[in-house]
C-alpha cells in the first residue's frame, strides 16, 4: 500500500465487532457513502424505455398544437380532427405507460435495497431498535421510491418536452420562445435556491421520526413491566412529545413544500402573459396564438410538477444520508465470491495446523482481549466472565462468526502469519464460508433467544431443514417441547417470538434447533436454566457424550467438572 498517508491501523467496532485491519486515509479521501446503482441489470430496461416515452410524448404534443394551429386557421375540419383525436389517444397511453414502468423502476429499486436493509439488520453488530429498522424499511424507503418514480420520471418527460416546445414556439417567432425559456430560467434558478432548506427540515423531520419509532417500539417491548410499575401515563407522556415533535416538523417542512409548489404553479400563468404580450406585439394570427397557448399549456403540467421533484429529491437525499452507509457496512459483512477465494486459501494455512475442534485467538471485545482457546472434539469448556455483558457478546461473535473473512484475511498475510487472529471450527473458517456450510458448523442457543414466525416444524428444522421431521421431533420432544399436546402439532404456528408455546418449551425448541444434526461448535447461553427438569437433566446426559465442543455459560452446579475458559484470566 503505497502513499504518504495510508497505513493499517487496528480498530474496534462500537460493540461487539472484533479488530479489524482498516485503511486510514485523510478525512477529505474517504468517499461519501452511496446508494448502489439504480441503472442496473432490467432497470436500464426501464430507464431507457422511460426517455423513449418521453420523447414520443414531447413530439405528439408539438404535433398536436400545429394540428390546432392549422384547424383554427381554416384547414378542413374531418381529417385534422381525426389527426388529432388519434395523436390524442396515443399521448395518452404513453402517459399510462410512463406511470407504470417508472413504478416498476421504483418498486424494482426498492426492493433491492429493502433486503440489503433487512440483512444488516440481521447481521450488524449493534443490532439497530426494531422501530428504526422498520422506519428505514418504510419512510426512508418510501423517500427513495418517490424519487424515482415520481421525481425522475416526470423530469424525463418534462426536460424533452419544454425543450421541443421551445423549438415549436421559436419556429412561430422568436419572441415566443422567451415567453417560456425566460420563466422556466427563473424557476430554477428559485429552486436551487430552495433546495438546501427543504433538505434540511427533511433531515430533521427523519430524525424525529426515527427516535419516535424506537420510543414506541422499546416502550411496546416493555409494556408488561410499565403496567406492572404503573408508569402508562408516565410513558405515554414522553411519547406525546416525541409526536410533538414530528408534527412541528412535518409542518415546518410543508411550509417549504408549500413554496417550492407554489413557485412551480406560478411558472404557467408567467409564461401565458409574457406570451399574450409578445403575441400582441408581433401581430400573430389566431392560429399561431393557438399552437403556442397548446404548447405551453402542453408544458405547464410537468413544469408544475418541478416544485413537487425537488421535494421529493431533498427526501431522497436525506433518506439516502441515513441508509447508505448502512448498505455499504452490508457489503463488507457479507464477503464476496472473489473474499471467499482469498480466504479459502488462507483457510489453508490454518488447517495445516490440523486443527480438528475449535480454535479462537487474536480477538478483542470492547478492548477487553479474549484468551486464547484449543479445544478438541468431545471437549465441554465451560465459559465464565465477571463481565456477563462481554460473556453474552463472545459467544454471539462465535456465533455469528462477526471475525469475518477479510479480518482473517488481513491478519493472516505472510507478514502477520505468526501473530494473526483465528477462528477455525473443525477446519474451516466461519466467516469464509457459506451461510448453509456455517450453520451445519455451529449450534447457538441463548436465553435471549426467540423463534422467528412460522411452523413449529419450521423453527424446529431452521439450521437443518434437511433432517427428517421424526428425527427432530423427538429430539424437541426430550427437551420437553409438548408437541403431542398441541393441536396442530409441528403445523402449529408460532407468533409474537413463540406463541402459544410455553417459556420452557421455548427453550427446549431452541436448544433443539442448535443440537440438531450434532454441529461441531455447540454455543449455550443461560438457556439450561429455562428448561424443565426433566429436558435439564436430559441436556446434561446428553452433553456427557456429545461428540463436537461444547461451550457453555451457565451457573447450574452440574457444569463445575467442565474445562473452565475465563475470560478474566491475565494475558
Amino acid at each position: 500500500m503505497s502513499g504518504n498517508n495510508a497505513h493499517l491501523e487496528l480498530t474496534e467496532g462500537p460493540t461487539t465487532r472484533p479488530l479489524e485491519l482498516v485503511e486510514t486515509r485523510p478525512a477529505a479521501a474517504l468517499p461519501t457513502p452511496r446508494l448502489p446503482q439504480l441503472l442496473r441489470g432490467k432497470r436500464r430496461g426501464l430507464f431507457a424505455a422511460l426517455l423513449t416515452i418521453a420523447i414520443l410524448c414531447a413530439g405528439l404534443g408539438v404535433g398536436i398544437a400545429l394540428l390546432l394551429g392549422s384547424l383554427v386557421s381554416g384547414a378542413p375540419i374531418v381529417p385534422l380532427s381525426v389527426g388529432i383525436a388519434v395523436m390524442i389517444l396515443a399521448w395518452g397511453y404513453g402517459r399510462y405507460l410512463e406511470r407504470v414502468v417508472a413504478e416498476k423502476l421504483g418498486q424494482d429499486y426498492v426492493a433491492q435495497l429493502r433486503l440489503l436493509l433487512i440483512s444488516h439488520s440481521l447481521l450488524a453488530p449493534k443490532v439497530p431498535s426494531m422501530g428504526i429498522t422498520v422506519t428505514r424499511a418504510s419512510n426512508d424507503l418510501a423517500a427513495v421510491r418517490n424519487w424515482v418514480a415520481q421525481g425522475i420520471a416526470p423530469l424525463l418527460a418534462g426536460i424533452p418536452l419544454v425543450l421541443i416546445s421551445m423549438l415549436g414556439l421559436w419556429a412561430l417567432h422568436p419572441l415566443l420562445a422567451l415567453a417560456l425559456a425566460v420563466p422556466v430560467l427563473l424557476l430554477s434558478v428559485v429552486l436551487r435556491l430552495l433546495a438546501g432548506p427543504a433538505y434540511e427540515r427533511a433531515r430533521i423531520l427523519r430524525r424525529h421520526r426515527g427516535n419516535l419509532a424506537a420510543r414506541l417500539a422499546d416502550t411496546l417491548a416493555a409494556s408488561s413491566a410499565l403496567v406492572a410499575a404503573g408508569g402508562v401515563s408516565r410513558e405515554l407522556s414522553r411519547i406525546a412529545g416525541s409526536g410533538t415533535k414530528v408534527r412541528d416538523a412535518a409542518v415546518s417542512r410543508a411550509r417549504m413544500a408549500g413554496v417550492l409548489r407554489a413557485c412551480s404553479l406560478a411558472l404557467p400563468l408567467a409564461a401565458t402573459a409574457i406570451l399574450v404580450l409578445v403575441s400582441r406585439h408581433a401581430a400573430l394570427d389566431a392560429g399561431q396564438i393557438a399552437t403556442a397557448l397548446t404548447l405551453l399549456g402542453l408544458c405547464a403540467a410537468p413544469v408544475g410538477e418541478w416544485g413537487r421533484i425537488v421535494e421529493y429529491r431533498q427526501n431522497y437525499r436525506a433518506a439516502a444520508r441515513i441508509i447508505a452507509p448502512l448498505l455499504v457496512e452490508e457489503s463488507e459483512l457479507t464477503a464476496g465470491p472473489a473474499l471467499r477465494e482469498n480466504a479459502a486459501r488462507a483457510a489453508a494455512q490454518i488447517q495445516a495446523s490440523r486443527v480438528a475442534g475449535v480454535w479462537l485467538r487474536g480477538l478483542e471485545i470492547n478492548g477487553h482481549r479474549i484468551p486464547e482457546l484449543r479445544a478438541a472434539p468431545g471437549e465441554k469448556i465451560l465459559l465464565r466472565a465477571k463481565d456477563a455483558r462481554l460473556r453474552s457478546e463472545l459467544l454471539a461473535v462465535l456465533a455469528t462468526a462477526r471475525t469475518n473473512a477479510r479480518q482473517i484475511l488481513g491478519e493472516l498475510g505472510e507478514e502477520r502469519e505468526n501473530r494473526g487472529l483465528g477462528y477455525v471450527v473443525a477446519g474451516q473458517i466461519p466467516g469464509a464460508v457459506s451461510e448453509k456450510k456455517r450453520r451445519r458448523l455451529i449450534g447457538a442457543a441463548f436465553a435471549s433467544m426467540v423463534p422467528e414466525r412460522g411452523t413449529l416444524g419450521r423453527a424446529l428444522r431452521y439450521r437443518r431443514p434437511d433432517t427428517d421431521i421424526s428425527r427432530a421431533l423427538n429430539l424437541a420432544r426430550d427437551l420437553g417441547v409438548g408437541i403431542d399436546s398441541l393441536e396442530q402439532r409441528e403445523d402449529t404456528a408460532l407468533r409474537r417470538g413463540g406463541m402459544p408455546l410455553t417459556r420452557t418449551q421455548r427453550a427446549g425448541l431452541m436448544t433443539a434447533r442448535a443440537m440438531l444434526g450434532s454441529p461441531a461448535l455447540l454455543l449455550l447461553d443461560g438457556i439450561d436454566a429455562q428448561l424443565e427438569p426433566r429436558a435439564k437433566a436430559w441436556l446434561e446426559n446428553t452433553l456427557l457424550n456429545y461428540p463436537g465442543v461444547v461451550i457453555i455459560a451457565s451457573d447450574e452446579p452440574w457444569c463445575a467438572g467442565f474445562r473452565l475458559w475465563d475470560l478474566d484470566a491475565a494475558q
